[in-house]
């Protein structure tokens, strides 16, 4: 049977009104075609503010776990040929909160970055023919993982050393990093890591829109303690703005039941979230940083 698809009263009634007619598009073509570039080596040209980050400064586009690089390298083909993990060449960062993104978006050196949800190892950059030419060829290149990124997560025992440098672990971990090892190993370990350990505290139940709920809440109060008024906002801060439940109970999502503080005013509901010794380290920082915002501790 064939179905009559027109609206004559429909159509008299828009004429009377005088409205113009538009065409509807879904749009989904063009999202199958980010989606596409999000996954190849090319990637996404975006702000850093388009990008979801979670507590610990991974990022998200479109739901897909993504990296962040620099597409113009601003060195030579050759250079890069050359030496690909290292030498000049900017490397690519597994987290929007490291010290390196902080510097560059405190300069205004960037305001836009590419992304990619691809996990070859490869990214597709732009470089200069050679070493004293201005004109610039794509090549598609590995990159090496930035180490302050590395550090910033802790990942394989990643931090400084005495004398304030690198430690021996951060740069075996960036020379023998794999984005794909990273994401199905270590990005899952840290999501599903307990809040507390079983010494203070029996695993929480966490219900999976936790996350998106806290996210938002956060992002409501401005990234600011709802207690002292603390502001956090600042990338590389937000990892000390928490979302407390209030009756102990974290599968209670209920507005009324959550609260938004800073690691110093949720210590006060518990100090054992601060015997972890990165989490000791957060609770000073925000210590610090409450003293210069003119906040009373």
């Amino acid at each position: 049977m064939k179905l009559n698809h027109t609206f004559p009263e429909l159509e008299s009634l828009i004429n009377k009104m005088g409205a113009k007619k538009t065409v509807w598009k879904s749009g989904v073509k063009y999202e199958k075609i980010i989606i596409q570039k999000l996954l190849s080596v090319e990637g996404v040209d975006a702000k850093l503010d388009d990008i979801k980050m979670d507590e610990h400064g991974l990022m998200y586009l479109n739901n897909e776990p993504v990296v962040l690089f620099i597409k113009d390298q601003w060195i030579s083909a050759d250079e890069i040929r050359r030496d690909p993990l290292g030498g000049k060449g900017y490397r690519f960062h597994i987290t929007g909160t490291c010290k390196t993104i902080e510097q560059m978006q405190r300069r205004k050196r960037y305001d836009r970055y590419t992304f990619t949800a691809n996990q070859s190892g490869k990214f597709s950059v732009i470089a200069r023919e050679s070493k004293h030419s201005n004109k610039k060829i794509k090549l598609t290149t590995p990159l090496a993982v930035c180490m302050n990124c590395l550090i910033d997560l802790e990942y394989d025992g990643a931090g400084y050393s005495s004398s304030g440098r690198p430690n021996t672990e951060a740069r075996q971990a960036r020379d023998s990093f794999n984005i794909k090892s990273f994401f199905k190993n270590f990005v899952q370990t840290l999501i599903n890591r307990p809040k507390y350990s079983e010494m203070s505290y029996p695993d929480p139940e966490y219900t999976p829109d936790f996350r998106t709920t806290s996210k938002k809440l956060k992002e409501a109060w401005g990234y600011k303690c709802s207690r002292c008024k603390v502001d956090l906002s600042l990338l590389s801060h937000r990892k000390m703005i928490h979302c407390h439940h209030k009756d102990g109970n974290p599968g209670n999502n209920g507005e009324t039941n959550l609260e938004v503080l800073c690691i110093c005013c949720h210590a006060e509901e518990g100090m054992h979230l601060i015997r972890p010794k990165h989490m000791r380290e957060q609770f000073e920082k925000c210590k610090t940083l409450k003293q210069e915002q003119g906040i009373k501790i």
